[in-house]
């Protein structure tokens, strides 16, 4: 008998895509170029005492973003 193991996704909607990691002689700063204004998202986690949450992106692949730039749908 073969069984699957179940867990709820957490959806999260992506609020601002601001760049947000800048350092001084960047000339283009970013952070967000993955991100699409208003698409859901699927959180693998939050970490950073809550500060970042690990989304997977449009790349598909999981990058944290902070927590600001989201929303729970």
């Amino acid at each position: 008998m073969t069984s699957t193991a179940w867990q709820a996704t957490t959806l999260m909607k992506c609020v601002s895509v601001k760049p947000w990691l800048t350092y001084p002689g960047c000339d283009e700063p970013g952070g967000c170029h993955d991100l699409t204004l208003g698409k859901l998202y699927e959180c693998l986690g939050v970490e950073a005492d809550g500060a970042f949450v690990r989304i997977v992106d449009d790349s598909e692949d999981d990058f944290l973003y902070p927590a600001s730039h989201f929303r729970e749908a």
